[in-house]
């Protein structure tokens, strides 16, 4: 278990605040598109129990204003979670990322820049739902959207068992077709570098998803280079994994594969 000195810091990515504690193991915690911070909260309160020293951040242009929404781009989101990252990396000697959606491809390109020692993908979205061709009609319809300033309804169902989580829920309703070409450009840009990951990995699919590529967390588990990995499916979950159905298993596997990476 972690001990050491407690620094408080504010996040720029958003303004959330949180408690560094220096120790063996640190998590960052990256929520997806259109979210916040908040939406991480539950697991990052569960990976603290077990002595994890757990980040959940806000990402630029996330928590802020559509307007905001509207010019985010993939390379200063790559950019700011390598900043937390490396943030951490000066209070733990051990850093596991942990992405969901949007942050998983995130997580990933961060994988791919520095050791990481150990890396978390949920519910990613190589691909949009319906795959090829799902992208192409979304970066269509993203496009024609850009060009009169539309914004689209957010994407899939969360249907919630415990219904008081829902305060979790507290990102964009809607999305700025322009940031939506954003993600795309994430999604292309993160398919290729999927070889030059060699971190220890742990892939989280939904069974119930109806916002990616149902493949995606198959894909992701055999295009990387990590010869340690794993593959988990969560039956009873749709996209929003880290507050549906099967969360407290997610939460266990991710605070054991935590815990596995501690170094000596």
């Amino acid at each position: 278990m972690q001990t050491g000195t407690m620094t408080e810091r504010t996040s720029s990515g958003g303004g959330f605040s949180s408690i560094f504690d220096q120790g063996d193991i640190g998590c960052l915690l990256v929520h997806g598109f259109g979210d916040t911070a908040a939406l991480m909260e539950p697991m990052a309160a569960y990976l603290k129990e077990l002595g994890i020293g757990a980040r959940s951040i806000d990402l630029p242009g996330h928590n802020s204003s559509l307007r905001d929404f509207a010019h985010i781009s993939a390379q200063k989101l790559i950019a700011t979670v390598e900043r937390e990252y490396s943030e951490m990396k000066a209070h733990y000697r051990s850093v596991v990322v942990v992405g969901f959606s949007m942050g998983a491809l995130l997580a990933i390109h961060l994988a791919t820049l520095r050791d990481v020692e150990g890396l978390v993908t949920i519910c990613a979205p190589v691909f949009p739902r319906g795959g090829l061709f799902g992208e192409k009609m979304l970066k269509y319809f993203a496009r024609a959207g850009t060009k009169v300033g539309a914004s689209i309804p957010k994407f899939g169902i969360t249907s919630l068992s415990d219904k008081t989580l829902a305060a979790y829920l507290n990102g964009y309703k809607r999305y700025p077709a322009r940031s939506i070409l954003c993600l795309i450009q994430l999604m292309e840009v993160t398919r290729p570098v999927l070889k030059r990951v060699t971190a220890p990995l742990l892939v989280v699919h939904s069974q119930r998803d109806d916002v990616v590529w149902k493949e995606s967390g198959r894909h992701i588990y055999h295009a990387v280079g990590s010869n340690e990995k794993r593959f988990i499916v969560l039956e009873n979950s749709r996209h929003k994994a880290p507050i549906d159905r099967d969360r407290d298993i997610l939460f266990e596997e991710v605070g054991r594969f935590c815990l596995s990476r501690v170094t000596a």
